[in-house]
């Protein structure tokens, strides 16, 4: 898996450079634009009413900062420093690190696990990466599964003074995948406003931040992914300005199994992946990383359950798309997003 993994990073790596180096654009041209691999995922951020190059640098090494912290699979990081002393130590965390796991409890404890950070275990298990939306040959064991959830708790993760984050038992894996690029864009946003940007687009692939309108003053036009197509055709377009828009779906990552799809997006409550009427959703926010943390959280618990804790929350709107072809649109953003696909049934969602 691991080599699978690498050889497709590298092609990412030699598609991106002659993507650079085929649409070179003189200065007046255009957007400022800029490409990396980041983050286990393709990021793109559009500056359209600046052309100083080192905004772009500066945003890219804050991407790099980020990753270099929080990442999993980084073992000098500070999540895996936490992930090491499990049912050891306490590890007193960069600040940012502290935050995120703040903020990664509060959605934990809100959705009362639906949202999970203590999940890794489980993810461990089921490794699903997205390089291999092809057939395995097996699944974990019911033994399995049960002895990684016995492991998943959020409970069981301690926020202490001083910056210090404790994981109470051995075998547990704090994963912050759920919600670290939701604050990427935010510290994205920060840093392009800082810097004078009024109108660029950040897009971490499945998390895209809107900033404020296009230079012609309209509003951004995002599209919504379908999730019975490839990834980039779209089922709608919704209108933005100034907003976050994250969309998870059983389309990102998956493999089948006995012709069963098995997609990433695991539920905590059962251990596999979350089996629902829902196929993808949007979270539009003013934070990024409240709407990371809710995609994941909405995702497992549904349209019915998912509606009731977002009519609790304020400034969050919803887009579920279920596996019947329903798209449930909040009454609030109705007149803003249009459906392109006909054989979708559009239905209000009432806030």
């Amino acid at each position: 898996m691991k080599i699978k993994k690498s050889l497709v990073l590298i092609i990412m790596a030699i598609i991106i450079s002659f993507v650079n180096a085929g649409c070179q654009k003189k200065d007046n041209e255009g957007p400022l634009t800029r490409t990396e691999f980041l983050m286990d995922t393709v990021i793109t951020l559009k500056i359209y009413d600046q052309k100083d190059k080192k905004i772009l640098d500066e945003a890219v090494d804050r991407l790099e900062e980020i990753e270099s912290r929080m990442s999993t699979t980084i073992d000098t990081s500070d999540v895996s420093l936490i992930n090491k002393n499990a049912g050891i130590q306490p590890v007193k965390v960069h600040e940012d690190v502290y935050y995120v796991i703040q903020q990664a409890k509060h959605f934990a404890t809100i959705t009362n696990g639906a949202y999970e950070p203590t999940i890794g275990p489980l993810v461990n298990l089921w490794n699903i990466t997205g390089t291999d939306k092809d057939e395995r040959d097996s699944i974990p064991s019911e033994k399995e599964i049960k002895k990684a959830m016995d492991l998943v708790n959020y409970k069981d993760l301690e926020l202490m003074d001083d910056n210090q984050v404790y994981l109470k038992r051995k075998g547990m894996r704090l994963d912050l995948g759920g919600i670290v690029k939701g604050y990427a864009a935010d510290e994205l946003k920060r840093i392009l406003l800082e810097k004078g940007v009024s109108s660029a687009i950040i897009d971490l692939g499945g998390n895209v931040y809107a900033l404020g309108v296009k230079e012609n003053g309209e509003a951004w036009r995002i599209g919504i992914q379908d999730p019975f197509e490839v990834t980039g055709n779209y089922l709608g377009i919704l209108n933005v300005r100034d907003k976050s828009i994250v969309t998870s779906g059983d389309y990102e990552r998956y493999f089948i199994y006995e012709g069963q799809k098995y997609h990433h997006i695991i539920d905590s409550k059962t251990g596999y992946p979350s089996e629902n009427e829902v196929a993808g959703i949007s979270i539009i926010s003013d934070k990024s990383i409240d709407g990371d943390a809710l995609s994941t959280a909405l995702f497992v618990l549904g349209v019915d359950e998912g509606t009731r804790l977002v009519n609790t929350l304020e400034g969050i709107e919803t887009i579920f798309i279920t596996k019947q072809g329903e798209v449930f649109v909040n009454e609030n953003i109705m007149e803003e997003f249009s459906l392109g696909n006909n054989k979708l049934k559009l239905i209000k969602n009432p806030n």
